[in-house]
């Protein structure tokens, strides 16, 4: 591999990292207070946005830590990192079809009566309760494996067990809203890893 093609993947890994690593510390300060937050309505973004650029700016700064500790890629690392990316792609497409960007910011947590509110069962919702959350974490183990950072790998595993604490907390949070439409769905529907063979319905 060329030298410009590694800077390129360093670089785009990078950028992964800052988008995303922020996202389950932001949900960690929202779900445990959603009261609070709710008070605040939008003006909570106002909060939300300096940590997201604080989070990202640290991982600026320490990006030789990011992005130390090596290990000798092959073309092991490079076909399983791809496989990944192209996984985490694909299951953003799915997901964007019946996840409104509204959805994704966290409009109906701040204000329950919002219009863009309800259980999502459509699409990759399906197969799995949050998809957004195991598109992130997959995307990031990708870049892990495609950097062979040290540094890297422990980010995405840190991604990882922050989403184990995040997601029940948020499902708490939907079941208080949504009530027994939504601990149905979470009955039916796995939270991080589909059914090799989804359920089959009665038959009449």
């Amino acid at each position: 591999m060329s030298n410009s093609f590694l800077r390129a993947v360093d670089l785009i890994a990078l950028i992964e990292i800052i988008a995303l690593l922020p996202i389950p510390f932001f949900w960690l300060l929202v779900h445990p207070a959603i009261g609070f937050w709710r008070r605040l309505g939008r003006r909570a973004y106002w909060i939300a946005v300096p940590v997201w650029g604080l989070l990202g700016a640290l991982c600026i700064l320490e990006r030789r830590w990011v992005l130390a500790g090596r290990i000798q890629r092959s073309a092991w690392t490079w076909a399983l990192g791809s496989g990944l990316f192209i996984f985490a792609i694909w299951l953003e497409a799915k997901r964007k079809r019946h996840f409104s960007f509204r959805l994704l910011v966290g409009l109906p947590e701040l204000k329950p009566g919002h219009p863009a509110g309800g259980v999502v069962r459509s699409g990759a919702y399906a197969y799995v309760r949050h998809p957004r959350y195991l598109e992130c974490m997959i995307a990031l183990l990708a870049f892990a494996a495609l950097t062979g950072s040290a540094g890297y790998f422990s980010l995405a595993i840190l991604n990882v067990l922050l989403y184990q604490v995040v997601a029940p907390l948020e499902e708490r949070e939907l079941c208080e809203r949504y009530g027994e439409d939504y601990k149905a769905y979470a009955r039916e529907v796995p939270r991080f890893l589909p059914r090799l063979a989804r359920k089959r319905e009665p038959q009449a």
